[in-house]
């Protein structure tokens, strides 16, 4: 099955999020995100609500750092672009009902 051009995007932007995360022993956060990834590679649309539920409350995704200043960085791209994503999905998504 062909994913949405923007579902696609995002599970991509996922992927890039859990392998930076990976690379930087932030492995309980990438398992999380793998775990989002594959649900909305199999457009499961729960993955972007459980992605956007990440950011809730102290100690949530918003607050995770690794361990350089570059690899914040990364992150804080990274994390954002997946954020833009989910909220436009969870927008457009809304708008559909």
């Amino acid at each position: 099955m062909t994913l949405h051009p923007q579902i696609a995007a995002f599970a991509a932007q996922l992927d890039d999020l859990a392998s930076l995360l990976r690379r930087h022993d932030a492995r309980p956060w990438a398992d999380r995100v793998d775990l989002l990834h594959r649900m909305i590679a199999d457009s499961n649309f729960n993955g972007v609500q459980r992605f956007l539920a990440l950011f809730e409350g102290e100690g949530g995704f918003a607050d995770v750092t690794l361990s350089d200043a570059q690899a914040n960085a990364d992150l804080a791209a990274c994390r954002a672009a997946a954020l833009a994503m989910a909220r436009r999905l969870a927008k457009e998504e809304q708008a559909g009902d």
